[in-house]
């Protein structure tokens, strides 16, 4: 088991150490071989491993299940499966003291570690089951293991966990039924909650999402991950000034920073609410001026709107500190008509290529030809020249100044079928010119 897989399960495997604790035998809590392992952590890995094969070799002893979650809890994944190995079962099930509540458990989480999600979901529900009978037991007044009552039940944990394999599995509403079967054990855990929440989203009951977002955010008033979620939510059913509005509540409560604003925007943006995400954004910009991120996913929603020219006000300043912006930020110069400026920000692109060929399409649209065609040993530098576009918009600059025959050499080279067309009718053009000059003058 990995130990990122290892902390995932912690807060189970603590819950079950600490009642392996609470019902130590005086002697194996004295041994000193479990001392010993409180400082396996901070040794060598290879340490760690020996340590945790001698307590299972020299200690024959200690009771398995305790073991075995020492030694989970460690990361030994595969030890602690060995050890439940080494169990006789059908000893277990005529011993009213062994845990079986507790030996489900440890094999679900095993599972979980080895990403076998279906163990792991039987090994849970056994658990569950293992624990309900030890409670029926109860209600009908017998004494399971004396008068401990943590013997034979599950941690509410175990609820989350099989809730959470199902939803991993997209069997939605098989985590919801987890859940609603938890009652009210779960209602002190936020994450809880939450996936009960999305869960509900997932097969179409939105309301029922959004009561349970509600119910939740008035448990855990501190708690902003809820309301957070209920902005996605309606977004994504559309209701945009609903959005707008529960965003603007959130970002508020939550003392937002740049990373919120943005994933809400962009969100309002990608679903079309051009008006709401402008207005966030901007709100973001205010609050974060430096953030480079914003400032470009408001230039996008003022282009998307069709505000090329206050996109590009927004997006020239982040070009001064990022040059790889320098390019878009000329285009969308170019696209609101202002091509001087498009220029003057075309000449820092740091791209020799892109700078090359855009500056080409600038100068045609401002037609100036003869500075296109004063380009052509740059661009033939710079191996454009094999960019069909590239030579072709070269041969028209060169026809437009009179150079007939130097665009038809660059007309010649043409193979693309559409341009070839163009070809074409430039050289008709050109052959009107030959014959009545005073049409191209």
């Amino acid at each position: 088991m990995s130990a990122f897989r290892c902390r995932a399960a912690l807060p189970l495997l603590l819950a079950l150490a600490a009642a392996t604790s609470a019902r130590a035998q005086p002697d194996a809590a004295a041994e000193p071989a479990a001392a010993g392992t409180e400082v396996a952590a901070a040794e060598p890995e290879a340490s760690r491993d020996a340590q945790a094969d001698a307590l299972v070799r020299d200690y024959p002893g200690l009771d398995p299940l305790p073991l075995a979650t020492l030694l989970l809890s460690d990361g030994h994944g595969d030890r602690a499966a060995g050890v439940l190995d080494r169990i006789d079962l059908e000893r277990a099930a005529r011993d009213r003291r062994f845990d079986w509540a507790r030996y489900h458990t440890l094999r679900a989480l095993i599972a979980q570690g080895n990403d076998d999600t279906d163990a792991a979901i039987a090994a849970f529900e056994a658990a569950i089951a293992a624990s309900d009978a030890i409670v029926a037991a109860r209600a009908a007044g017998e004494r399971p293991r004396g008068e401990d009552p943590g013997f034979g039940t599950v941690d509410e944990l175990v609820y989350l966990y099989l809730a959470q394999a199902h939803f991993n599995r997209d069997r939605h509403r098989a985590a919801i039924a987890v859940l609603e079967r938890a009652g009210d054990r779960l209602d002190r855990l936020p994450g809880a909650w939450n996936l009960r929440a999305h869960a509900h989203w997932l097969v179409g009951d939105q309301q029922q999402a959004f009561d349970l977002l509600a119910r939740a955010g008035a448990l855990f008033p501190a708690n902003t991950s809820f309301l957070r979620r209920t902005v996605f939510y309606l977004v994504e059913a559309g209701l945009f000034q609903e959005a707008a509005r529960v965003g603007a509540a959130y970002l508020a409560q939550a003392q937002a920073g740049a990373a919120d604003y943005l994933a809400i925007g962009t969100a309002l943006r990608r679903s079309r609410a051009l008006d709401e995400a402008i207005a966030l954004l901007e709100a973001g910009r205010l609050r974060h001026p430096d953030d480079d991120g914003l400032a470009k996913a408001l230039a996008q929603a003022l282009l998307d709107r069709g505000r090329p020219l206050a996109a590009a006000e927004v997006l020239a300043p982040v070009a001064e500190r990022d040059p790889s912006l320098t390019a878009e930020a000329a285009e969308l110069f170019r696209r609101a008509g202002h091509l001087q400026r498009a220029l003057n920000l075309n000449a820092r692109v740091p791209e020799t290529e892109r700078r090359l060929k855009q500056r080409v399409g600038l100068l045609l649209q401002q037609r100036r030809y003869d500075l296109v065609a004063g380009m052509e040993e740059a661009l033939a530098r710079a191996r454009l020249l094999a960019d069909e576009d590239i030579r072709y918009a070269l041969a028209y600059a060169l026809f437009r100044g009179g150079r007939h025959e130097e665009a038809e050499r660059h007309l010649a080279a043409l193979t693309r079928a559409d341009l070839f067309r163009k070809s074409t009718e430039l050289r008709r053009l050109m052959a009107e010119c030959a014959d009545q000059r005073w049409k191209c003058a």
